[in-house]
């Protein structure tokens, strides 16, 4: 049997490997019929064909690989080996994973492969190379969480999401950078392909970082803050924080129970959509988790956005945003109109403007509510210390987590009563609005802004979905991403979705790729 079942690998992957040859000239197109991008600006280069014309698997988006895997002539082998290659390469540079497993992929990519070529094709995920933030607990792999505290902490069982995720056939290639458990918008370590000078953000920044290097296919990441909308503009990429309670947070290490939001990211909308169909759903592990179907989201991604009521947030509410970013906001704004869209423009009430403060208080008080399991142990020696030091890269979780133990019920009380009458507002600006567009980020990658308010984690503390798309580059500095955030009322990610597909589809930011 033993015999047979080698002679059956050697003959699966000459079949494989021999019609992957064949369909080779025909991969450099995508699965709808697309070219690969030209370069626009000098920093970018083509998606998909390397620079002696052969085929970059690693630049392969989900859909495009899943269309040649589903066919049997792309080995999910060879696919990872070629990730895997491309890690080894760049990621000294990129600086995007903490861990590897290296090992543990190849034996699931071998299995896909046998299961494939036996007929028992999984989805769009099957094969696929995908990497996971290093929160989510994953089984036998270390969950470091980016701190000393948990830097020996192998779970026993994977987190819903990556459970999901290999359910669906996905390879998981390793576990990517934060800062220490996901506090800031700066992952230290972690550069940004665009500008290896640069941080790529956080705290999902090796997510971000991983997708624009093209190390992986898709990836997920957590936001609390803005964390994964947040690289997905500093990156140039595509992510989505979805609506509260659509994706299970079981198994992943916590930063304030009630706005974590975990979610996917990934090279395209439509490769967004396909994560995102896969990891959300019900789970009774979550409190949190809403009972309610999983839409087919790729299959919504083409409805017209013709007649729908866009509201723009006003010029004033971003009057000390970036140039650049304003610049590219209002272009996109234009795309949307031309596409059929109904442009009206948004002021929020002066009331709102205290959720900043709100959002501070439930979040600190949340956080050290989970770490005080570590902070009354020998653990706390561990925390990274920011004793004498300053930046953007300085870990202040201890500092953070034990400001909020100090802080009283009665003022986490009112905080969430706040945050009841923000949500009121919020619901309020919506009512006469499909969605909401608004830039992602007041500036590009490492440009200093004073903008007061950025607005990101209003999003966390209602729950509504919003997303981040590339709408555009810098032009001082020169060649850095700039987001595109499109938000909705709860439960219609499908809507933020479609409509970002439509702002993608009608412009070629998302098919441009940095030269490493």
């Amino acid at each position: 049997m033993a015999r047979q079942l080698e002679e059956l690998t050697r003959t699966t992957r000459r079949r494989f490997l021999e019609m992957s040859a064949a369909a080779l000239p025909g991969l450099a197109h995508s699965a709808v019929g697309e070219p690969a991008a030209l370069p626009v600006v000098p920093q970018s280069r083509p998606s998909s064909p390397s620079a002696g014309g052969a085929l970059d698997l690693p630049a392969l988006t989900i859909t495009e690989a899943a269309s040649q895997i589903s066919r049997k002539q792309l080995s999910p082998v060879e696919l990872t080996e070629a990730v895997l290659a491309r890690i080894d390469a760049l990621d000294p540079r990129v600086g995007a994973f903490i861990t590897v497993a290296g090992d543990q992929a190849m034996e699931a990519a071998r299995v896909a492969e046998r299961e494939i070529q036996r007929g028992r094709y999984r989805g769009p995920l099957h094969g696929i190379p995908v990497g996971v933030k290093d929160t989510h607990y994953t089984k036998g792999i270390r969950t470091t969480a980016a701190t000393p505290v948990l830097q020996d902490f192998v779970p026993a069982f994977d987190c819903t999401i990556v459970e999901r995720m290999k359910a669906a056939g996905a390879i998981l290639i390793g576990k990517l950078a934060l800062p220490e458990f996901s506090f800031g918008g700066y992952t230290p370590g972690c550069n940004n392909p665009w500008d290896l000078t640069r941080n790529a953000g956080g705290s999902s920044g090796g997510s971000g970082a991983a997708l624009a290097a093209t190390l992986l296919l898709g990836a997920t990441g957590g936001d609390t803050s803005g964390s994964i909308r947040n690289p997905a503009s500093t990156n140039g990429i595509v992510g989505l924080k979805p609506t509260f309670g659509v994706v299970s947070r079981y198994g992943v290490v916590p930063i304030s129970w009630t706005l974590d939001h975990l979610g996917p990211m990934a090279k395209t909308v439509e490769d967004t959509a396909i994560l995102l169909k896969v990891i959300a759903g019900y789970d009774r592990r979550d409190g949190c988790s809403v009972q309610a179907p999983v839409p087919d989201y790729p299959r919504l991604l083409r409805r017209s956005i013709q007649g729908r009521r866009l509201g723009v947030i006003a010029l004033a509410e971003i009057e000390q945003f970036h140039p650049d970013t304003k610049k590219s906001f209002l272009t996109a704004v234009k795309v949307l109109e031309g596409l059929g869209a109904q442009i009206r423009e948004v002021s929020f009430p002066t009331r709102m403007n205290v959720a900043g403060g709100a959002q501070g208080i439930i979040r600190i008080c949340e956080a050290a509510a989970y770490h005080r399991q570590f902070l009354v142990t020998d653990a706390a020696k561990r925390y990274i210390s920011d004793v004498g030091r300053s930046g953007p890269g300085v870990s202040r979780v201890r500092t953070n987590v034990e400001a909020g133990s100090l802080l009283t019920a009665a003022q986490y009380l009112q905080a969430q009563r706040a945050r009841r009458l923000f949500i009121e507002d919020m619901h309020a600006v919506y009512e006469p609005l499909d969605a909401l567009l608004s830039p992602t980020m007041p500036s590009p990658a490492g440009v200093p802004a004073s903008a007061p308010q950025t607005f990101r984690s209003w999003w966390n503390l209602c729950g509504f979905p919003a997303i981040s798309v590339p709408c555009g580059f810098s032009t001082d500095p020169p060649g850095l991403p700039i987001g595109l955030q499109i938000s909705a009322s709860p439960f219609q990610d499908a809507l933020v979705l479609a409509i970002a597909h439509a702002y993608e589809a009608a412009t070629d930011w998302h098919k441009r790729r940095p030269a490493l």
